[in-house]
């Protein structure tokens, strides 16, 4: 019985430690990355995130979404993650509290692609590389972009919208609190928690 308690313990505490390892990565849509202001492309471009991270799309000024395409077709839908259409006014700045956010949870580290469909900016630069390669790596898919046409962006969702892919879980839709996307964040929330729960377990020994 004292075996099975303490293993149900260490379990619990095993899945809290693994959140303290989460990260979040916070990517701004509709930020030009260089200058740091309201313009094409997603800000960062290009990110590296581990299973169980997330991915935290943030939008800017104007009318954009955050939609999965592939390496060799970047400005194309490929039926997977849609943020869906999210409008912003105009009159805000740049970095201004409350802008409306999207959550992305990350499965594995395999490469994901995106692009700004709403925006239209696909071949000016808006995509984002998620675990880009030697292979196929973000200038490459810069490249490609460059080169597709111009997208149809009559059907994108006015509404967030999320369709799972093997890499990707479900996402929510919430306001901004322009937290910063650092590894561990949570750490000493769930140094606590663990101690409470170690705590039985040094009683039993």
């Amino acid at each position: 019985m004292v075996t099975c308690f303490i293993q149900v313990l260490l379990l619990v505490v095993s899945t809290l430690f693994h959140g303290v390892l989460a990260a979040e990565y916070l990517v701004g849509v509709g930020k030009d990355e260089t200058t740091g202001k309201k313009g094409i492309g997603f800000d960062p471009s290009a990110i590296h995130p581990v299973a169980g991270d997330v991915i935290v799309f943030e939008f800017r000024s104007g009318q954009h979404s955050a939609v999965q395409s592939t390496f060799d077709t970047p400005c194309v839908g490929n039926g997977g993650f849609n943020s869906g259409v999210q409008t912003v006014s105009g009159a805000l700045a740049v970095d201004a509290p409350g802008l409306p956010t999207v959550r992305l949870t990350v499965n594995d580290t395999n490469p994901l692609w995106f692009f700004d469909e709403a925006g239209g900016d696909c071949s000016k630069g808006g995509v984002l590389a998620v675990n880009p390669t030697e292979a196929q790596s973000a200038a490459a898919f810069r490249d490609n972009a460059s080169k597709a046409p111009v997208p149809n962006t009559s059907s994108s969702s006015s509404t967030s919208a999320s369709i799972p892919t093997n890499s990707l879980a479900t996402t929510t839709s919430t306001p901004s609190s322009k937290s910063h996307s650092v590894r561990g964040w949570n750490f000493h929330v769930y140094l606590v928690l663990g101690g409470l729960l170690l705590a039985p377990i040094v009683a039993f020994l």
